[in-house]
């Protein structure tokens, strides 16, 4: 079946599955129509995650059929409740939210559509990862494979994966139906960052302003478009900080209970929902120990719930792999140093190298490469996705900063002002603490991102409010974030080998050396052709050991060199092979990207996904632009307009 066939399946799909079972459970209880609208986009996801993982535990060996029945259950629950369905979807905020998504994600699909290699500075491998390790939920891969060459399964958490291989299950494993599922899951950020809005500061739900800022930020369109699973962390995390403020508002316990869930869940898509969890769960201890008489109902609902989740992942490896395995084979252990005194110098310098910039620290990275567009791609990449403030936009980040700062730092005996004082210093000290390497560049992308979406949150919260001079301030340098860091980044990524030009070079042996050739004015970083080798991984070694000695026989020099490879091509084919399922044998050797199916066959597909892509962004700007100005203009026009009468009662 053609791609375009395997997509107007998958995306149904994708929206049945994602919100129907939880809406089903959540239609009754006393919330408004957004906290019912993202909680059961929460709840969906994680009982697609239970329902998936009980299979992969207790199912039969072709999980398949079992897929099929889950989907088929799903759709039950939409036709059970669809009258209170149309019923939240004819409310203002259920219809604005829903279509104001349905725009994201096209637009995000027609960015995805020009990818065909992913990269950026030093960044390989993720994609890769994360295919296998979805592989290995789906076709039961034996559990001592290694991830990537590197990692054990418990290495990573496996939420996303395993909900991911539900989805392809039904459909098939090709690599494009992952991207867009992923994609799918990771652009379901964008609801709980609508549903926090009155919490940062504005009273009044405005979904445009965050629909832009989220569609010109790079970071953010960086995790929603690449194959990995941060952005789904940050929708749990956003969630669970709405529903713990809100619960604790109105001291109601379903909506703390719910929060715990979300956290739990959130950790179960990426550990770096670990430091949001852990100070939630000890501001909710803080409170809960101050409260006479202690009310332990209280204290077990929101707690076992989200314990149980947990469980699911931790009891399950800790039965397989053991405790040490689990705890010990992720990258926060296995890179961290070796002393007390080490870690603390490490996280010291971690901290500072986040906040400031590398261009400020004499560090901008090195990426030696003859392509012009490309060397200004990777130094933009770094600039935007490895510093926490510009990472919140050229001006936004700096904006964001100020304002936040001097709300926080403003007298007030209110409490939720206090709660937001302590989060945010918590949870960046201890985000950046747990990361086990050390980076010269920053490391806000691992565990941060939560904290960036929850500043462009406080900033479309107050964008309103803003004169228009500032507003074109921030639309403008948003463009140069768009046109750097979201286009351009796009557009990099498009290029492949055509029988035109050459982007990425092969393997010769020339000169009594094997070395790769000489590159090209289009050619990229070592970085970026390690991640286009590793997408054609198969179809290249299979022609280098068939190719490259043809002809050299009798060459001492290249005999020496070929046997150091060959055993090494030789091996690599064979772990990819058995580590991967014959995954490779199944599309023969082909690892296509949706970007390729689009640009086929001749290339004017990835120029189309542009100017979509481009065209949706600039309508954007424009509606942003024509918003009207709020509060203060909105008070003095009220003020200038003659009195209403009041009519006489009868």
């Amino acid at each position: 079946m053609p791609l375009l066939g395997y997509l107007c399946v998958l995306i149904p799909l994708l929206a049945v599955c994602c919100f129907f079972p939880g809406f089903l459970l959540v239609r009754r209880l006393r919330w408004t129509p957004l906290e019912k609208l993202c909680g059961a986009v929460g709840l969906s996801v994680l009982l697609l995650y239970l329902a998936a993982w009980a299979t992969y535990c207790f199912g039969p060996h072709d999980q398949r059929p079992v897929y099929r029945a889950i989907a088929a259950a799903a759709v039950l629950c939409g036709i059970f409740c669809w009258r209170d369905i149309l019923r939240l979807f004819r409310t203002f905020r259920g219809r604005q939210t829903g279509l104001a998504f349905a725009a994201l994600l096209v637009y995000t699909l027609a960015l995805l559509s020009m990818i065909r290699v992913y990269s950026g500075a030093g960044w390989s491998g993720d994609w890769g990862e994360h295919l296998q390790r979805t592989l290995f939920f789906l076709d039961r891969l034996p559990r001592d494979v290694t991830i990537n060459g590197y990692y054990m399964l418990p290495a990573r958490p496996p939420m996303q994966n395993v909900v991911a291989a539900f989805f392809l299950g039904l459909t098939s494993d090709r690599f494009e139906l992952l991207q867009i599922t992923f994609t799918f899951l990771n652009a379901l950020v964008f609801l709980p960052c609508v549903l926090i809005l009155p919490a940062l500061g504005l009273g009044r739900r405005r979904v445009l302003p965050i629909l832009f800022l989220l569609a010109a930020n790079p970071a953010v369109m960086e995790n929603t478009v690449y194959v990995w699973t941060k952005a789904l962390t940050a929708f749990y995390v956003v969630l669970a900080i709405w529903f713990y403020l809100a619960g604790w508002r109105k001291n109601e316990s379903t909506r703390i209970a719910a929060a715990f869930v979300a956290l739990a869940a959130g950790t179960l898509v990426h550990y770096s929902a670990g430091p949001y969890l852990l100070f939630l769960a000890l501001h909710f201890l803080v409170r809960f120990l101050r409260t006479r008489p202690l009310r332990w109902g209280r204290f077990a609902a929101a707690s076992i719930p989200a314990a149980l989740v947990l469980v699911t992942w931790l009891g399950w490896s800790f039965h397989v792999y053991g405790a040490k395995l689990t705890l010990a084979s992720n990258t926060s252990v296995t890179s961290s140093a070796p002393s007390k005194t080490e870690n603390l110098a490490k996280i010291a310098a971690n901290l500072y190298d986040t906040i400031v910039p590398g261009w400020m620290r004499s560090e901008p990275g090195n990426w030696p490469q003859p392509n012009g567009g490309g060397l200004l791609r990777d130094y933009a990449f770094s600039f935007y996705q490895l510093n926490f403030i510009f990472a919140m936009g050229l001006l936004g980040g700096p904006l964001i900063v100020w304002l936040v700062g001097r709300k926080l730092l403003r007298r007030s005996g209110d409490r939720e002002l206090g709660f937001w004082r302590a989060l945010a210093p918590f949870c960046m000290v201890v985000g950046i603490a747990v990361v086990g390497e050390r980076d010269h560049l920053g490391v806000p992308h691992l565990t941060l991102l939560s904290l960036e979406v929850l500043g462009l949150c406080y900033l479309a919260s107050v964008f309103p409010r803003f004169p228009r001079s500032l507003r074109l301030a921030v639309v403008a340098c948003c463009c140069v974030d768009f046109a750097l860091g979201v286009y351009w980044q796009a557009r990099i990524e498009s290029l492949e080998n055509t029988p035109e030009h050459t982007v990425f070079g092969d393997l010769h042996f020339t000169d009594g050396v094997i070395h790769r050739d000489d590159p090209t004015e289009l050619a990229l970083s070592d970085t970026a052709w390690a991640n286009w080798e590793a997408k054609h991984r198969v179809e290249l070694y299979q022609r280098w050991l068939r190719e490259l000695p043809a002809g050299h026989e009798a060459d001492p020099a290249f005999q020496s060199q070929w046997s150091q490879l060959r055993p090494m091509l030789e091996q690599s084919l064979h772990d990819f092979d058995v580590n991967w399922g014959g995954w490779p044998r199944r599309h023969d050797g082909v690892l296509a990207y949706v970007g390729d199916t689009v640009a086929e066959p001749t290339g004017a597909g990835t120029d189309i996904a542009s100017a979509i892509t481009v065209l949706l962004f600039a309508c954007g700007c424009a509606l942003i632009l024509r918003m009207p100005l709020a509060v203060k203009q909105t008070v003095a026009a009220a003020a200038a307009a003659p009195p209403r009468r009041k009519k006489a009662r009868r």
